[in-house]
């Protein structure tokens, strides 16, 4: 699964900066919900929606798991790492901060989140979208509860956002496509075009359930 995520993501990073408003949108609340400090990583860091925010600030970095988004990111902000979220190339509390956004739906959090607080000293601030977001997709997001169970020894506060992707019908279908977010684990076979068709017909209203989450680490 890594493999084929990192693949469609570079395969997209051109058009990504164009079709993810979604996730532009929640990068603006993560970064105003943390308003982070010194040495940043930005986990998942795409195109760089979040660094950007934060005004490619000095001491920050960017990690993702895909070649073609780091280069994207890299011409645009400078240092880029390649890694893993379930295991970061970096020292513990390497990081003042680590921001996350529309990243860990991707992983097995029971090992994503576990790095992201290992490798940061002050805080941590995460923004993915959670069960309820585009339930007609079928695909497999986390519970907010079961995210939010991994942080009950940390001060934090939370809250949850309906963030609605403005697109329809075959908008919507070259949404998922040209943000490299097709991709379904649950789906073991390609949808023909009836059932494409008969996909995008039955979302009313496609939207991602975000859950926001600033966690005080000191």
């Amino acid at each position: 699964m890594k493999r084929l995520l990192s693949e469609r993501f570079s395969r997209f990073a051109e058009t990504y900066e164009e079709w993810a408003v979604p996730q532009r949108v929640s990068a603006e609340v993560l970064v105003g919900m943390v308003r982070p400090e010194g040495r940043v990583l930005d986990l998942g860091c795409g195109t760089g929606f979040v660094s950007r925010i934060m005004n490619g600030r000095t001491g920050s970095l960017g990690c993702d798991i895909s070649r073609g988004m780091a280069i994207f990111y890299m011409e645009r902000f400078g240092p880029v790492v390649i890694g893993d979220a379930e295991e970061l190339p970096f020292k513990s509390k390497s990081f003042d901060y680590v921001l996350s956004n529309f990243t860990l739906q991707w992983t097995d959090i029971r090992r994503s989140v576990p790095e992201i607080l290992r490798v940061s000293k002050r805080g941590v601030g995460i923004a993915l979208p959670v069960s309820g977001s585009l339930v007609e997709t079928g695909f497999p997001f986390y519970p907010a509860e079961e995210v939010l169970s991994l942080f009950w020894e940390f001060e934090a506060k939370w809250k949850v956002m309906d963030i609605e992707i403005p697109f329809e019908g075959w908008d919507l279908v070259r949404f998922f496509h040209f943000t490299g977010s097709a991709y379904n684990p649950e789906r073991k076979k390609l949808l023909t075009k009836k059932e494409i068709e008969n996909l995008i017909n039955s979302i009313k209203k496609p939207l991602f359930r975000v859950l926001f989450l600033y966690a005080r680490l000191t």
